[in-house]
């Protein structure tokens, strides 16, 4: 008879860090472990989470718990929407690009579809944020392992142009002049690319970030000519000015 150790050892064989119960990986798992549907799952999961194999989260979704080592936060918010089209982007994407080592309180995951929720691990807030399919769908993300967990991360260059293009998606966002200088020419090219394409308020921050930081504005950069104010931080009005850029910092 199946039991919950089963279920268990299963997952974490499968380097699985978070069961979710709309993911194709549960349905493997229930087919490979035979597991019953109805009151047999239920009892299963109720008796997991009782005996600290799994940690609920929110409605069908669990963390499993491995005794020998924590799954990263980032594996965990990324494994927490593999029934979508998703990445994790800013702040998180950073630290696990190396650009920044400040703990991380809010990851945050971008999907392409309306209604996005957030939900807590532990400390940590996993936050989605919407972007329009053709978008998200030309973005530079890819698949990668962290610790043996499966990832979808954002690029360098797509991290940073997320938050340009909302600054509310990253909390350390007073470190992307100490950011910008580690990317290389090629990535600020297309970075400037980026930031133009989505707002002219993404780039005429990056023009204002980019000479915060000392480095050469990009030709795509240079004759932008911006006649409206944005806003380092929307809705914060104090800061210096740039007359350059137009840009409350």
């Amino acid at each position: 008879m199946t039991t919950a150790s089963d279920l268990h050892r299963w997952l974490l064989g499968n380097h699985i860090a978070v069961l979710n119960l709309r993911s194709r990986e549960w349905s493997l798992a229930q087919a490979e472990v035979g597991l019953r549907g109805g009151v047999t799952q239920e009892k299963c999961l109720a008796r997991m989470v009782e005996t600290g194999l799994l940690r609920h989260v929110r409605r069908g979704l669990y963390v499993v718990v491995d005794p020998a080592r924590e799954a990263p936060p980032v594996a965990v918010a990324s494994g927490a929407f593999a029934h979508l089209d998703h990445y994790v982007t800013t702040d998180a994407a950073l630290a696990v690009h190396r650009l920044i080592d400040q703990p991380i309180p809010v990851i945050t995951v971008i999907v392409p579809r309306t209604r996005p929720v957030s939900f807590r691990l532990g400390a940590t807030l996993v936050r989605a944020s919407e972007m329009p399919r053709d978008r998200f769908d030309a973005a530079d993300h890819y698949a990668m392992t962290l610790d043996g967990f499966a990832v979808r991360l954002a690029s360098r260059v797509l991290a940073v142009a997320d938050a340009l293009e909302d600054p509310r998606r990253m909390t350390h966002l007073s470190l992307l002049p100490e950011i910008l200088p580690a990317l290389d020419e090629g990535e600020i090219e297309r970075l400037a690319t980026a930031a133009l394409a989505r707002s002219r308020a993404a780039a005429q921050r990056l023009g204002y970030l980019l000479d915060d930081a000392g480095v050469a504005i990009p030709a795509g950069l240079v004759t932008l000519a911006p006649t409206s104010v944005a806003y380092l931080r929307p809705g914060r009005r104090t800061g210096s000015f740039s007359t350059r850029w137009r840009v409350h910092g």
